[in-house]
């Protein structure tokens, strides 16, 4: 199974991986369906699925992906207590190009509309905090813990189980290590969500954006 992108969206594909300018690459057995199941939402039931991508191929998918993944993390994060703008989403979308040539890489695509659209997605890596950022120490010694970076789902498609399959198809892929993220401490869905998956708070530390305070977390497995 691969994915394409129309107009702004996104779609399963035979076995290739399409960016929206057209261009393919074979995607092999590297993309693997993780979750695709109905939800019911009202009275009208959902299907979400879940693919994850790993190493060469996950750094493809969001080379040709960006503009939709773009669109995805402003409308994820446009409303309080993030606040961002396209400036930011676009920044987002540039570190995960950056991130995505990083050893261990792992991403996460939420398709709904019966593959039509893409809805959400998630990434992390093994790495530590960078020296000297506001994050501090991590409540673990590992060789380096594998960073949960993102985790976005259009307000649309919430509700739906969407965040927990994406959520749980990068834990998978990661493997049995210590995990660390950052997120908002007002951003009560996704705190639950994490809390309700095994994570535990370390601590609230300030932005070093000066956007107020961001939550620590730590899983241990």
């Amino acid at each position: 199974m691969g994915i394409g992108a129309v107009n702004g969206t996104c779609h399963a594909t035979g076995s290739n991986v399409t960016s929206d300018t057209g261009q393919q690459w074979s995607a092999g057995l590297s993309c693997k369906l993780v979750a695709a199941r109905p939800v019911v939402r009202g009275r009208r039931p959902a299907q979400v699925a879940v693919i994850t991508l790993t190493g060469g191929l996950a750094a493809v998918a969001v080379r040709g992906l960006a503009p939709a993944l773009t669109e995805v993390a402003l409308s994820a994060f446009a409303a309080p207590p993030w606040n961002e703008t396209p400036s930011h989403a676009r920044q987002l979308a540039a570190r995960m190009l950056a991130d995505a040539s990083h050893p261990g890489f792992a991403l996460a695509l939420a398709f709904t509309g019966g593959g039509t659209c893409l809805t959400g997605f998630g990434y992390g890596l093994p790495r530590y905090p960078a020296p000297g950022s506001a994050v501090g120490s991590l409540p673990f010694a590992a060789p380096e813990p594998f960073e949960f970076c993102e985790l976005a789902v259009r307000p649309a498609a919430r509700g739906i189980g969407a965040g927990r399959a994406l959520h749980d198809a990068i834990l998978a892929a990661s493997g049995p290590q210590p995990r660390w993220l950052v997120t908002h401490p007002a951003a009560r869905p996704a705190v639950r969500l994490y809390q309700t998956s095994g994570w535990q708070i370390s601590r609230v530390f300030p932005s070093a954006a000066n956007s107020g305070n961001r939550l620590l977390m730590a899983r241990w497995c």
